[in-house]
């Protein structure tokens, strides 16, 4: 899914998934004509993102969980 329907799904701005995917809390793949392809598991990730958010964590510490997640 491209990122405007990610945005749509999840209630996230474009620019905090373009964040997000800076801070590598979320990956993306490029198409050949330059527009980010999202997976369909990238929707759960990025609600728990910001319900960590919501929580207080920073996008450093929530970093710093992944590495438990996988």
């Amino acid at each position: 899914m491209r990122i405007g329907q990610l945005a749509k799904r999840t209630g996230v701005s474009h620019r905090a998934l373009r964040h997000y995917e800076a801070q590598a809390l979320i990956e993306s793949t490029r198409q050949e004509n330059g527009y980010r392809e999202y997976g369909h598991a990238t929707v759960e990730r990025v609600l728990w993102v910001r319900e960590l958010i919501d929580c207080g964590f920073s996008t450093r510490q929530i970093h710093g969980l992944l590495a438990y997640l996988e």
